[in-house]
């Protein structure tokens, strides 16, 4: 078929497209329907051939994408491809003398995990154990076709705050690891970065600055540079920025493909980009788990249109539980959906020609690049994580982020808001209190180390104590909700207090509404509410805050009397009078969790 099918429709300018636009937003400034990034540009609602009129070539070695699943015990290996599963990472580290995930002691162990799980392509998490390993990982090609080994010193420093190796051996350890087809070595684990709360320009700036960095060591270390590029392969994180985590992947393979070209023309187009993504922990949750079935399924489908080579989605409930096999089957399912549902794999590029993502992709790009010459300006990735440059900045990053979380300026389904007060899960303080530990340690390293953390964190701590509360067999407190008055006012406020309390467990008792204060909190004493919420207007405060304090001292003299809003005029008086505190889009969750959980639970559950 030669013939277009449009050419008997007129064509629309981009004149017309935005005079269309204004006219549906009424009045409404076109800043309305832009937005600003992360990174800090500008994205205009719809984007034209005008704006690229020459698109990239996205370079890949494969179509399509291997699913690939996370294996930590001998058990877990059988029946993978049964499952639908293209490749396994095999997940085997020593701490402290001790080992967790697969037993992989002797070159016989790694052998015999290997062939369990059949002739997959396979990603070998050995860490700084992975060079002792070496000629198994090269002789198990024959068999797997593809082996990446995860030999990552700067990586490792991230974590644990020393190289895990001599910094002076580095280049002859990638040496010794290079030179086989079919096996890359070093990984770089940028999933790190955004485990730990980086955003999607600093993970793509710092994956280059770190790929270059890496390079560098092989040819120092007399690595002819096809075999150092063929070494190595990053492991990216997947976060929920659907459209600009499709740019990101796109940008990383255009601008790999740049730096390799400039070692050896044509080397980026022979050798691009092998990326391995998954599904960053930062975004995930632990309460409203089902949640994260969404978060998984859209991040996969980012990876997947981005150009990812291996995609695994962490479990649902990998926050709170190790029996996932639920989560698994679900993780695993949701890229099975994407490929024979979607038909994803069968386009080399999905997302090429969309001048909105080409245009994303561009911007990401550019600013990324930005930074990235910024690092190699001042000394190189190496030299900029042992400064602690790179981990300041993006503890910044993260900083802010919860900031923005507690604010409510962001919202975290079933976290910072519509959370399930009824939900509990008292299995949750093992993960905490290892968290605690890892935030705690404070022995001196040569690098400052970066605590991958969940962005809910926070919450999650202080949600807890309510869980052990109940787990313990006491009682949970019980929030009243006084709504009174104005009937707009008081189902707003209401709403707002129900979503702000609920996020730590208590038992929300919201009513129609009282036609005296006397009622309400009469009816809150009967029900036995610890916190008591007077809901209504600014207007209605003035003539109801001396009656409710009054009435709250008389018969419930012991609970909190909190009031839903911030009238500005009427604070003094409240305070004066009273009033414990004020429920408001201003007011700091995290903190109000603290305070709360203090006051009814204690710090600690013991």
């Amino acid at each position: 078929m030669n013939e277009f099918l449009f050419s008997d429709f007129p064509e629309v300018s981009t004149e017309d497209w935005k005079n269309q636009i204004l006219k549906d937003l009424k009045g409404s400034p076109w800043d309305k329907v832009t937005w600003e990034t992360e990174e800090g540009f500008k994205i205009e609602p719809f984007y034209r051939k005008e704006d690229l009129p020459v698109l990239p070539r996205v370079f890949k070695r494969n179509p399509g994408w291997k699913v690939t699943e996370v294996v930590t015990s001998e058990s877990e290996s059988k029946s993978l491809t049964e499952k639908g599963v293209d490749a396994a990472i095999l997940i085997s580290h020593e701490e402290a003398g001790k080992q967790y995930g697969c037993k992989i002691s002797s070159t016989s162990d790694l052998e015999s995990l290997a062939k369990s799980v059949g002739e997959i392509p396979l990603i070998v998490s050995l860490a700084t154990r992975t060079p002792k390993f070496s000629d198994s990982f090269k002789k198990l090609t024959s068999s797997h076709n593809t082996v990446l080994g995860d030999f990552d010193p700067y990586g490792t420093a991230l974590l644990c705050g020393e190289l895990g190796c001599e910094e002076n051996n580095i280049g002859k350890t990638f040496q010794s690891l290079s030179g086989t087809k079919g096996f890359s070595g070093v990984g770089i684990h940028s999933l790190y970065l955004r485990d730990s709360g980086a955003s999607i320009g600093q993970e793509l700036a710092y994956s280059l600055s770190w790929g270059v960095d890496y390079l560098n060591q092989h040819l120092d270390a007399g690595v002819p540079v096809e075999e150092a590029a063929s070494n190595l392969w990053f492991w990216m994180g997947i976060g929920s920025d659907y459209f600009t985590e499709i740019a990101k992947f796109r940008a990383m393979r255009i601008l790999w493909t740049e730096i390799l070209n400039a070692y050896k023309p044509g080397l980026g187009e022979t050798l691009p980009a092998l990326i391995l993504a998954q599904t960053s922990s930062f975004q995930y949750t632990a309460y409203d788990p089902y949640v994260n079935m969404l978060r998984g399924t859209t991040a996969a489908m980012s990876a997947v249109i981005g150009g990812a080579d291996f995609i695994t989605v962490s479990p649902f409930d990998s926050e709170y539980t190790t029996k996932q096999e639920l989560g698994k089957r679900i993780a695993r399912n949701a890229q099975l959906l994407l490929r024979y549902e979607s038909f994803l794999d069968k386009v080399e590029d999905p997302a090429s020609g969309s001048y909105y993502l080409e245009v994303l992709t561009k911007k990401l790009a550019e600013t990324a690049w930005g930074k990235f010459q910024t690092v190699e300006k001042e000394g190189g990735f190496g030299a900029a994580l042992k400064k602690g440059t790179i981990q300041k900045e993006i503890t910044a990053r993260a900083s802010k982020k919860r900031e923005t979380l507690a604010a409510k300026k962001e919202i975290l389904l079933g976290t910072n808001q519509y959370p399930l007060p009824t939900e509990r899960h008292a299995e949750l303080k093992e993960s905490l209190a290892e968290t605690e530990k890892r935030l705690s340690y404070t022995d001196k390293s040569t690098y400052e180390r970066l605590v991958p953390l969940r962005l809910s964190y926070e919450f999650d701590k202080w949600r807890n104590k309510t869980d052990l509360h109940v787990a313990s067999g006491k009682k949970v407190p019980t929030v009243f909700l006084l709504t009174i008055g104005d009937l707009t006012m008081r189902k707003a406020r209401a709403g707002f207090s129900s979503n702000f309390i609920g996020c730590l467990g208590y038992e929300m008792i919201d009513n129609l509404g009282f036609a005296s204060l006397k009622e309400g909190v009469a009816k809150a004493k009967e029900l036995g509410a610890e916190i008591v919420v007077l809901c209504s207007s600014d207007e209605e405060y003035a003539t109801y805050l001396p009656e409710f304090v009054s009435e709250m001292k008389s018969q419930l003299p012991s609970s909190w009397k909190l009031l839903a809003g911030y009238p500005k005029d009427l604070i003094s008086q409240a305070e004066s009078l009273g009033i414990d505190d004020f429920i408001h889009m201003k007011r700091n969750l995290v903190e109000f969790m603290e305070k709360a959980q203090t006051k009814w639970i204690g710090k600690t559950n013991e």
